[in-house]
């Protein structure tokens, strides 16, 4: 059993049925290797991370102070209007008070500045696409912690004193199987996850109906590629590594059974000057 001849084996049929597929994989692989956005000018670049900057120094303080004087300005308005909703210059006057109430809301929320910011430079550019790498990263992080916490959970289970009896090696294969399980489980889940925010980000970007469906169908196909790669690879390692260890046992057990009492066999190679054979050193088959 050539392991290494299973594998080209395998690629290769996977090729020929799959072409499409398997091209499909490649440009999503290479996308999210080197995939880095269009550059945006010194002068764009400035204004978007001054208005980032400017986004991080609202304080919730403000925020509150906005929300109250705009919450005073709607009474006002509603006091001063009449019968029928009929608004004359006092209640007009409180009206507009109400305006501008509201747009310093508005100026003062940290999203609004952001998205505006964002708008300026668009999801295709070198700001856009690094955001949407680290959402990646970051839904990935978060899929890989749920497994290891719903493996912890597992072996606790497994190690509870009404558990069956079984030797070290059994439990830790087991366990290593469910981990395997639950880390497929956590990153699909929060690969879907991450489509959800990478919708989020494509429309506070302010991008048109059709490049926008074109940059997320591009991001899928590179977060597919590379949590395909990831588990493909684990899954490849411990079938490579269970095929390695059938293939040793098999190889131990032909021995035992060519020697079944594991004694050693005088073979005779010549006649020796006294007319008796001499042996080999002993040796087992």
């Amino acid at each position: 059993m050539d392991i290494g001849d299973i594998v080209v084996r395998t690629a290769t049929h996977v090729v020929k049925q799959r072409p499409v597929g398997v091209s499909m994989w490649v440009i999503g692989c290479l996308l999210a290797a080197f995939a880095k956005g269009f550059s945006v000018d010194d002068a764009t670049m400035e204004s978007y991370t001054v208005t980032l900057q400017h986004a991080k120094e609202v304080s919730s303080k403000d925020l509150s102070k906005a929300l109250e004087t705009l919450r005073v300005a709607e009474h006002r308005y509603q006091n001063a209007k009449g019968w029928f909703w009929s608004c004359d210059q006092k209640c007009q006057k409180a009206k507009d008070q109400v305006g501008m109430a509201q747009a310093d809301v508005a100026r003062a929320m940290e999203q609004k500045i952001v998205n505006e910011a964002r708008r300026e430079v668009g999801i295709w550019s070198v700001c856009g696409v690094q955001e949407v790498r680290d959402r990646f990263w970051s839904s990935w992080k978060s899929g890989k912690d749920l497994a290891a916490r719903y493996t912890m959970m597992d072996a606790m289970f497994m190690m509870l004193p009404g558990s069956q009896e079984e030797s070290m090696m059994s439990f830790f294969f087991k366990l290593l199987m469910q981990y395997i399980i639950n880390l497929t489980m956590g990153l699909i889940s929060a690969f879907f996850f991450f489509l959800y925010n990478v919708y989020h980000l494509i429309v506070s970007y302010g991008e048109p109906m059709l490049s926008g469906l074109a940059f997320f169908l591009l991001v899928m196909m590179a977060g597919l590629a590379t949590v395909g790669t990831y588990l493909g690879a684990i899954y490849g390692t411990v079938a490579g590594g269970g095929l390695f260890l059938l293939k040793q046992a098999a190889k131990q057990a032909a021995v035992k059974g060519n020697n079944p009492h594991g004694k050693p066999r005088q073979v005779p190679y010549g006649m020796g000057r006294s007319g008796g054979f001499q042996s080999q050193r002993a040796h087992f088959d």
